[in-house]
């Protein structure tokens, strides 16, 4: 490995919006010590919905960071963590997952809600929870009554909403789920005055530390 590691960052849907919002918060998570690398996945997905996207995504998933010789680790940029397993399984590098890293960071010590979106996921979300043993530090999944896709065509329209929802939830801090609310973590700390997280931050930190790059 020589000069910067290179941390490529997939987005398994095809919005070039989340992707640059992905990037950007990794951006200001890594601070220069580690390349950035952000792309999209060939899924034809606008937006991961359902548990039956999930699994449309995981084989272009794994492709996509099959494809990308030069990455030094990867994270997948989905709350679902498509593919995450069987790129684990087949890779070299380092694999994250944006939804595993981003509930081990909100569980740590403490108690915390799910604000994300797609009610179709609920149940998802509930088992990707206890799967990783971590029921006993959930106090709620907080579903926003807005569509995925409208969401990602207009942002800052729905800030007011999203700010509400956290508001309301129980716990001791609250983790937006889901690529499409990437980096709003920060705004929303500071909109509510409570301890929002993302996954972005606690994916990027992960890798980072698998790579020996500072943290």
């Amino acid at each position: 490995m020589t000069g910067r590691p290179r941390l490529l960052i997939v987005n398994p849907n095809t919005s070039a919006a989340v992707t640059r919002w992905l990037a950007d918060e990794a951006e200001r998570v890594a601070r220069d010590r580690v390349e950035i690398a952000a792309v999209n996945a060939p899924s034809g997905l606008a937006a991961i919905e359902t548990p039956d996207h999930l699994i449309r995504a995981t084989q272009v998933v794994v492709g996509t960071i099959e494809a990308e010789a030069g990455a030094d680790a990867a994270i997948i940029g989905a709350f679902g963590d498509p593919g995450l397993i069987e790129a684990r399984g087949r890779l070299s590098i380092p694999v994250v997952g944006l939804g595993e890293a981003g509930l081990k960071a909100a569980a740590n010590g403490r108690r915390f809600s799910i604000v994300t979106l797609g009610e179709a996921m609920r149940a998802a979300v509930a088992e990707r929870v206890r799967s990783l043993g971590l029921n006993d530090r959930l106090a709620e999944i907080r579903i926003l009554p807005i569509a995925i896709p409208d969401m990602i065509a207009n942002r800052d329209a729905h800030f007011g909403a999203i700010a509400d929802a956290i508001r309301h939830c129980t716990g001791d801090a609250v983790l937006l789920g889901g690529a499409p609310l990437a980096g709003l973590g920060n705004k929303m700390t500071e909109e509510t005055g409570v301890t929002v997280l993302d996954g972005v931050e606690a994916s990027v930190t992960a890798a980072m530390r698998m790579l020996g790059s500072g943290v």
